[in-house]
């Protein structure tokens, strides 16, 4: 997808572009005006304007459903396991053992 196509559908905070002269630069706030991507130097509060014609490649962070699944799905694994070793360390005997048979050599 095309920066200019990209950037207004999905809004990204901050994105990497490569010119094509292989520089790389942050740029957040990004936006596109015109032909030109336009936003701020990344951790800086300078403008920044790029022609879209001069950039060679884009990158932004994007949310990735999968792995958020995986993620929550472990967490509650992990929490499920813990309640049920929990459950199962207190739900022993409520005291110590006692023989009941002294001739039992068990006891």
């Amino acid at each position: 997808m095309q920066p200019a196509q990209f950037i207004p559908r999905h809004k990204p905070a901050l994105v990497w572009v490569t010119t094509t002269n292989s520089a790389t630069v942050g740029i957040a706030q990004p936006r596109i005006e015109d032909d030109t991507l336009r936003g701020m130097w990344a951790g800086s509060q300078r403008p920044v304007a790029i022609p879209l014609s001069g950039v060679q490649s884009m990158q932004a962070r994007a949310p990735s459903p999968t792995r958020t699944a995986i993620l929550v799905g472990t967490l509650g694994l992990v929490a499920g396991g813990t309640i049920w070793f929990i459950v199962q360390k207190n739900s022993g005997p409520a005291g110590p053992e006692y023989c009941v048979d002294p001739t039992n050599e068990d006891c």
